[in-house]
């Protein structure tokens, strides 16, 4: 089976959030199919090329990756490329990118079958930002009959919820399937603890999304001896000043350092230098970085607007209401006053809690299927 990705950015890029992560790791776990990306030659909000990527298609092990220019990244490149290929299943990434509408026309013209994972731009947090330019364009695809048969990928059952309410998907056409975690490659040395002192980090986009303004704001009362480093791209200028205003507030036994940008091979060693990941975002479908902190033992202090649900029940963190500071504040203190021994525990219950989420195995399966069903699409009873 050949599968045609289409998506807006992608590795080596640092600045294109969870996507780019989705798809490689998709990529990776379905190495049984062809597997083929069209994206740009560069990283986000840059112009500057990639270095080390050559014309044509470059291969990366588990796929096949195309990086055009933004003058090549049109409707009609991606059908020159569509009818070389001819893959069957186009798989987009996003509702709300500059490519989904030529591709879902495309995709219609040539009556080839979609998939389409809105990657959590129909969940309530996402949507409502920016909401009157989204909604009149949802209309319009919908209009133009662009969705009417389409396969979906959700990842939560906000998102499916989401897709049938927006989109107006009947539930044979949505498939839920998780997303497909980051293994680390090895194990990273950690730094002892010591009790009465915090090492906080806080990786992702600088956005209002992402609510990192109100993560700054938690360590205005905070005792002991504690640092917070902040990784990401800034994506909103003034919302960053804002935050920067923010940490000018605080008192003196908190020290905040902006770190820049990780490359998504550093990501594991980053998360295993600190004592807890602080993310409180406003919606994730997935939370690629949550897991990947899960994964290597930090544990979580987020919101309690993603999929990692009971994580104070099983020690691994906490997944609070945003409504409420105080219960973060708490998690955070608790965080600054554990020994050496007590975090050991703690690493080891963030391990557990992922470990016992995630079947490789079975998410392979639930994959397959999925894309079988795209393939024999009982609506019009034709094979791919």
């Amino acid at each position: 089976m050949r599968i045609l990705i289409v998506i807006g950015g992608f590795f080596p890029g640092k600045k294109c959030g969870g996507p780019p992560v989705s798809v490689d790791n998709f990529c990776s776990l379905m190495k049984d199919y062809e597997c083929y990306i069209i994206t740009v030659n560069h990283d986000l909000f840059e112009t500057k090329p990639y270095e080390n990527i050559q014309e044509g298609w470059n291969d990366r092990g588990n796929s096949k990756v195309l990086y055009l220019s933004d003058s090549e990244y049109n409707k009609r490149t991606f059908e020159k490329y569509i009818l070389e290929i001819y893959p069957d299943i186009l798989y987009l990434q996003g509702v709300f990118q500059a490519c989904i509408l030529p591709c879902l026309q495309l995709a219609k013209k040539h009556d080839i079958k979609v998939l389409l994972a809105p990657r959590g731009e129909l969940c309530e947090g996402a949507f409502n930002l920016k909401r009157y330019k989204k909604v009149p364009y949802v209309e319009l695809i919908k209009r133009l009959g662009l969705v009417s048969n389409i396969h979906w990928q959700s990842t939560s059952d906000e998102e499916t919820e989401a897709i049938k309410r927006l989109m107006k998907a009947s539930n044979d056409l949505i498939h839920r399937l998780d997303n497909i975690p980051s293994i680390p490659k090895k194990d990273y040395p950690r730094r002892e603890k010591v009790a009465g002192e915090g090492k906080f980090v806080f990786l992702s986009r600088i956005h209002p999304k992402k609510n990192l303004l109100f993560a700054i704001s938690l360590f205005k009362e905070i005792q002991g001896n504690v640092e917070f480093d902040i990784y990401g791209p800034i994506e909103d200028e003034d919302y960053w000043r804002r935050c920067q205003e923010e940490i000018k507030q605080l008192p003196k036994n908190v020290k905040v350092e902006y770190k820049g940008l990780v490359g998504h091979d550093q990501v594991h060693e980053v998360f295993s230098q600190y004592d807890a990941f602080l993310f409180p975002t406003l919606s994730e479908n997935y939370g690629h970085v949550i897991a990947e902190s899960l994964i290597v033992g930090t544990p979580v202090i987020i919101s309690n607007q993603t999929p990692w649900r009971g994580l104070e029940g099983a020690e691994a963190g906490w997944d609070i209401n945003l409504k409420n500071a105080n219960e973060f504040k708490n998690s955070l203190n608790l965080i600054i006053e554990l020994s050496e021994k007590q975090m050991l525990n703690r690493r080891k219950n963030a391990r557990n809690y992922i470990n016992n989420a995630l079947d490789i195995q079975k998410i392979h399966h639930l994959y397959s299927q999925a894309l079988q069903s795209v393939c024999f699409d009982k609506q019009n009873n034709t094979v791919s």
